[in-house]
């Protein structure tokens, strides 16, 4: 379910950490389903597999911390681990997304009638890779690059994708301009959005699109992921630690509003609710969210543990108790919970 919104251009101001996480406007009511087992909480689909492989090289080791590894290059820019098995869980959730938005990899109108030919393409924090190969697959006339803090992509891919280890936070030296600039669940990895866009906007060909995919914390219609759950208080916590850091979680519902302070036109937003497990009535929204779960519980401890550890100096036993109670609601049905997810869409004037 989905909303297009067309709000006038407004300033972008400093929100609270509880302000952030509510979306601009509703993405529309889920029915959940009354007649739910304990077994509606498995996930139905688990032959998403991962065949990528590591380019992990000796010259870069990696930070070890809580039992996971993080990326070497600009230590700690980046709060996710980048070991196999976030590897796995990001290609998990790139099937997630293929589901939630049909199968395509492109929602911006970038082939419409009329559009520039889509020749270079740049994927922002391209993490295993994935999407990158992909898109190359899909469109062999053009040249994808792939950029991440981590060298975790495939040694063979098709022959128009390469990859670079870099930070995109740093001032961009690409010698010819993008057609076309992706981005998705980069919610905590700039600590100034407006840079980035303006950056993205130097960097785009006349006419050329940027789509930028993200996330917002967890939250009810319905007040079901009431103040006492775990999931209600992690999600606050998360608002907390992010905020501390200067990389806020809910950061993404003001993306609309400086990709227009940037520059672009033909700003489009829409809102698509993804359910935290199978509570939804609707059959797709219900598979929807058996895929949530799974990407959810095995990413829990990836998302939580060095900004609980690091940010709000927690035991890595206390924050074990914790995610004990959190895993417990994410499967709950009788919590309606939902993770708004942002997809929005802008154009660099002709």
């Amino acid at each position: 379910m989905t909303v297009d919104t067309t709000a006038e251009k407004t300033p972008s101001p400093r929100p609270s950490p509880h302000e952030q996480a509510v979306p601009p406007e509703p993405a529309g009511q889920l029915d959940a389903d009354d007649n739910l087992t304990d077994d509606d909480s498995a996930i139905g689909h688990t032959d998403d597999e991962s065949s990528t492989a590591s380019l992990t090289s000796t010259i870069y080791k990696y930070r070890e911390e809580n039992g996971r590894t993080y990326h070497a290059h600009k230590d700690g820019a980046y709060i996710g681990p980048n070991d196999s098995q976030e590897q796995e869980r990001l290609d998990f959730q790139h099937g997630l997304c293929l589901l939630a938005f049909d199968n395509q990899l492109v929602l911006a109108p970038i082939y419409k009638e009329g559009s520039i030919p889509v020749r270079r393409v740049l994927d922002v924090g391209t993490g295993t890779g994935i999407w990158a190969i992909d898109f190359a697959d899909e469109h062999p006339e053009a040249v994808v690059t792939g950029v991440d803090l981590s060298p975790i992509q495939p040694s063979v891919v098709p022959p128009n994708v390469q990859f670079q280890v870099d930070d995109m936070e740093d001032e961009w030296t690409f010698s010819e301009p993008f057609d076309y600039i992706y981005c998705r669940f980069m919610t905590v990895s700039f600590a100034n959005w407006p840079r980035f866009f303006e950056q993205s906007f130097e960097n785009l060909s006349p006419g050329g699109w940027m789509e930028v995919v993200d996330i917002l914390p967890p939250t009810s219609d319905d007040n079901t992921m009431s103040p006492d759950t775990a999931l209600y208080k992690w999600s606050n916590l998360l608002l907390e630690a992010t905020e501390k850091i200067g990389r806020p979680f809910g950061g993404t519902a003001f993306y609309k509003s400086q990709m227009e302070d940037a520059g672009f036109e033909n700003v489009s937003l829409r809102v698509y609710k993804w359910p935290q497990n199978r509570w939804p009535k609707d059959k797709k929204y219900k598979e929807l969210g058996s895929w949530t779960l799974e990407n959810t519980s095995s990413g829990l401890e990836a998302i939580s543990s060095a900004l609980f550890t690091r940010v709000l100096g927690w035991s890595k036993s206390e924050l074990d108790v914790f995610l004990t109670d959190v895993r417990k609601d994410i499967k709950n049905t009788s919590i309606h919970a939902y993770w708004p997810v942002y997809v929005i869409c802008g154009q660099k004037p002709s």
